[in-house]
């Protein structure tokens, strides 16, 4: 349910004899839509195109506290691919956490391998410092055994650690201190309560479960309504200031080399998110009446927030942060509050898969395609056209495969939504997009 008309919606343009025909096509399809075009050429049908990243100039879809890009990914070898949800990037790794059970570990990640990483960016906010936690890293650790009930009582932890960057560039990189000498005991085995303790400023250590993940979980504070002792969903939390940045919009995460588990496909560091408890917009994508950097047309259409008070709900944040850190502008509450509009990502050769950011495990999601000539924007929306629906309830967070290729001349958009929208995406101009027919 996304705006891309480049690696996210338009999958194939069959060209004709020369590339200036190519260009054009999708040049007057983005002027119909309307929407950011990023990659033309590259859509040519037959070239791969698998994109982690996109630009995002023209903002169609609503601030949160997640990830925007995978901005690279290099797993451990020979064969990085193969590794366990290599398969599903980069949706898998981003969007909120999975759900998973202090004794269970989720499996919707993908896996780092030894020496591994992941480079995540941040497009539409920066991670800024704040009192306290900044951000959280979500790795899929569980208690072994059993749960802690009561505080001082010992526990048993499967943890696959990684280290932790942050930089505001992507050339210069910070790394969250930790114990060296903790890290190096901690090898080869499940760590217990006292690593647990020393092992702070690295991911992978605390156990993850479902529960409110926009609350930082404190490895020194036992807390009595939580599981085992665990506040929120778990994961490890960081502070930009520990490593003395007021901002920053790339997280670098490696595998640690932990060798705590069984050699293969799913050894290392398992990925599943980073989530920004402290986050604020870059610049409006519009006009913004009382400065809170979101555009007055985000307020309407995404937050029903006041476009003339910069703290709609008056609990001190102002509403850009609050959205820019999943939590509603318009109510006091702490509970996540986030606008689900999952990105869509194309990989084609000689079928066209389609790769969405993670919803949940439950959640199912539509799929259409159509002829670019058909888009229309009319006053309120954007017709798509008559479309055809290639799946109208698909699961996880990849779809294989379109083996059909447009007619000479033509192009084709894809287009996904959670199965409970009722449209797909927005356009930059934030009009909803409708199609004349496709999923029920």
């Amino acid at each position: 349910m996304h705006c891309y008309l480049s690696t996210a919606q338009v999958s194939k343009l069959r060209p004709r004899s020369v590339r200036s025909m190519a260009k054009r096509k999708v040049r007057d399809a983005a002027r119909a839509a309307p929407c950011r075009i990023v990659v033309a050429i590259a859509l040519l049908a037959g070239a791969p195109m698998l994109s982690f990243g996109a630009d995002h100039a023209e903002r169609s879809f609503p601030i949160d506290c997640f990830p925007d890009a995978v901005e690279r990914w290099s797993a451990a070898g020979p064969d990085a691919g193969a590794r366990y949800g290599a398969v599903n990037l980069p949706g898998i790794v981003l969007g909120p956490p999975a759900e998973s059970s202090p004794l269970v570990g989720g499996t919707s990640v993908a896996s780092l391998g030894p020496g591994g990483e992941m480079v995540y960016r941040f497009d539409d906010i920066v991670i800024e410092d704040r009192p306290g936690p900044d951000f959280i890293v979500f790795e899929n650790a569980f208690f072994v055994g059993s749960v802690p009930e009561n505080p001082g009582e010992g526990f048993t932890v499967f943890a696959e650690l990684g280290t932790v960057e942050v930089s505001s560039d992507g050339l210069s990189w910070q790394m969250m201190p930790f114990d060296q000498a903790a890290l190096d005991r901690s090898r080869g085995a499940n760590i217990d309560e006292n690593q647990h303790r020393e092992l702070g400023g690295l991911a992978g250590s605390t156990p993850t479960f479902s529960g409110n993940w926009t609350i930082p979980d404190d490895r020194f504070t036992w807390d009595p309504e939580g599981q085992g002792g665990v506040s929120g969903a778990g994961g490890d939390a960081f502070d930009l200031a520990d490593v003395g940045m007021t901002e920053a919009r790339f997280v670098r995460i490696r595998d640690a080399r932990s060798e705590n588990g069984v050699p293969g496909a799913a050894d290392g560091f398992d990925l599943d998110t980073i989530i920004v408890l402290h986050g604020r917009p870059v610049a409006p994508a519009g006009p913004d009446l009382d400065g809170d950097r979101l555009s007055d047309r985000e307020e309407e259409v995404f937050f029903a927030s006041q476009v003339d008070l910069v703290d709609s709900d008056a609990d001190g944040t102002d509403d850009g942060r609050e959205a820019a850190s999943c939590r509603s502008p318009t109510s006091a509450e702490i509970t996540p509050y986030y606008v689900e509009e999952p990105r869509l990502y194309l990989e084609g050769s000689a079928c066209t898969v389609l790769r969405w950011t993670w919803l949940s495990e439950t959640a199912t999601v539509q799929i259409i395609r159509g002829p670019l000539s058909a888009l229309f924007e009319a006053a309120a929306e954007i017709s798509l056209g008559t479309a055809t629906c290639l799946d109208s309830q698909a699961g996880g967070v990849r779809w294989s495969c379109d083996d059909l290729s447009p007619s000479l001349g033509e192009g084709w958009y894809y287009l996904v939504r959670r199965d409970t929208s009722t449209h797909f995406g927005r356009s930059s101009s934030l009009k909803p997009r409708v199609p004349e027919s496709g999923c029920p």
